[in-house]
């Protein structure tokens, strides 16, 4: 079976995926040491939801309509071990936008859908900042 014969179920699926990171990374902003880091995780909720309600438009539906994903992550209190699985479902949302966007039926299509894929890699590169800061500056990164 072909990559793209499932299409439009991957992008609902997609849409589905981005509402749940979007509520798991704000349950994670309550667990920030920092402001500055709350704040931070704040825009990327944003980010989340925005590219929920791209695909969404793409589908025809705008806005997503209100739902509970099935499965969706909560966060455990450990910002760390948190902000990994956030790093891996980036990476896996990576994966997810090239297939979608080698499935696009039109190139603006495509193009959306790879700007979102530059959105995932940027939080990926993000993410991996936070745990780097704290792994130079303990356990509350850099605070003054």
């Amino acid at each position: 079976m072909s990559l793209c014969t499932n299409y439009r179920n991957q992008l609902e699926e997609s849409v589905q995926d981005e509402l749940c990171d979007a509520g798991f990374y704000a349950q994670i902003a309550n667990e920030a040491p920092t402001q500055e880091l709350r704040e931070l995780i704040i825009s990327i909720v944003g980010d989340e939801y925005g590219h929920a309600r791209l695909q969404a438009s793409l589908l025809g539906i705008c806005p997503p309509p209100v739902s509970c994903p099935p499965d969706c992550p909560s966060a455990t209190g450990s910002f760390s071990a948190d902000v990994e699985t956030a790093i891996q479902g980036e990476l896996g949302a990576i994966r997810r936008y090239a297939e979608l966007a080698m499935c696009a039926p039109t190139l603006k299509i495509r193009y959306l859908l790879t700007s979102i894929l530059g959105d995932e890699y940027a939080h990926a590169r993000i993410w991996t900042a936070m745990l780097q800061a704290e792994s130079l500056c303990g356990t509350n990164p850099c605070s003054r």
